[in-house]
């Protein structure tokens, strides 16, 4: 098991990308909108929705009125990977690239990618050397007859970690870039940070969902059902060493509340055990002289 703490990425630190933050018209303070109009606030980069025709100067984002004027609709396009939110998605055509000024980052993990390749560029500093390039193929179609060659839908991850960047850079630039063979491109989340080992994960981990969605009768009998969003969960165990169990204990302890990628294996075929959230509970079964015992329950965010 390792985590993986995400760096906070500021405006400062997105040198480019492929996708423009012109979702919407960017509000202008003294217009006049009609109910249900969006606008953009780059400062913030989000979307607004207005709740109430009318005019106004105050910024939606600073909005205090009750009822409200304004309502927060989310992140913009360019922004939604670095949210801490998954299902907001950043679309585009293909080539879809960001340039990040990421400092020391030896680990990323990027969630619900749609395209066929991602390709992860790290230099020494803004401009520099290449240290560190991938390309990873998100296929991996089980294909064991002919049958299987010419009728299998095709089967493409969603969710990858990299956990071997060079982390020694003060100054690294990383770029990733998502292509797709056909339409459009879109990634969820992108996370690049530092990671911690916590221990070997053991066997009988438990990882499902939790689903949102609302499933309700008529009055009728017939079921309406209301497709919603759903969040990954996890129960893990970790075999951890005597000379580890002051550094998890702490490292898990400046976790708490804290938005991370939580990697039961890196494993190929285990996709599931990767999980971006926060774990609810841990706790470490002190078992053996030298060797103990920690429990750690992840749930994803949505």
């Amino acid at each position: 098991m390792k985590v993986i703490k995400p760096h906070v990425i500021t405006d400062m630190m997105m040198l480019s990308s492929s996708v423009q933050e012109n979702d919407y018209p960017a509000w202008a303070s003294g217009s006049t909108y009609a109910l249900g109009a969006r606008v953009i606030r780059t400062s913030v980069h989000r979307v607004y929705e207005r709740l109430v025709a009318g005019a106004g100067t105050v910024a939606p984002e600073l909005d205090t009125t009750s009822p409200p004027v304004w309502m927060d609709v989310g992140p913009t396009n360019k922004w939604a990977p670095f949210d801490d939110v998954v299902g907001t998605l950043a679309t585009g055509p293909s080539p879809l690239s960001y340039v990040l000024s990421v400092g020391f980052t030896d680990s990323l993990a990027l969630f619900e990618l749609g395209g066929r390749y991602v390709d992860v560029v790290m230099k020494d500093g803004t401009g520099g050397v290449v240290v560190y390039q991938k390309r990873i193929d998100l296929e991996v179609t089980d294909i064991e007859t002919i049958f299987d060659w010419f009728f299998s839908d095709l089967d493409l991850r969603t969710d990858i970690v990299i956990t071997d960047l060079p982390g020694q850079y003060a100054s690294a630039e990383l770029s990733v870039t998502i292509t797709s063979t056909s339409g459009g491109a879109s990634v969820g989340v992108i996370k690049p940070g530092l990671i911690s080992d916590l221990g070997e994960t053991q066997y009988g981990a438990r990882v499902g969902i939790d689903d949102y969605s609302r499933k309700e009768r008529d009055p009728f009998g017939n079921t309406v059902i209301t497709k919603r969003a759903y969040s990954k969960r996890g129960s893990f165990t970790m075999l951890t060493t005597l000379g580890t169990f002051n550094r998890i204990y702490r490292t898990l302890a400046a976790l708490r509340a804290t938005p991370c990628v939580y990697i039961g294996t890196e494993a190929a075929g285990y996709e599931p055990l990767l999980i971006y959230g926060f774990f609810t509970s841990f706790n470490i079964d002190i078992s053996y002289p030298n060797y103990h015992l920690c429990s750690l329950d992840i749930e994803g965010l949505i």
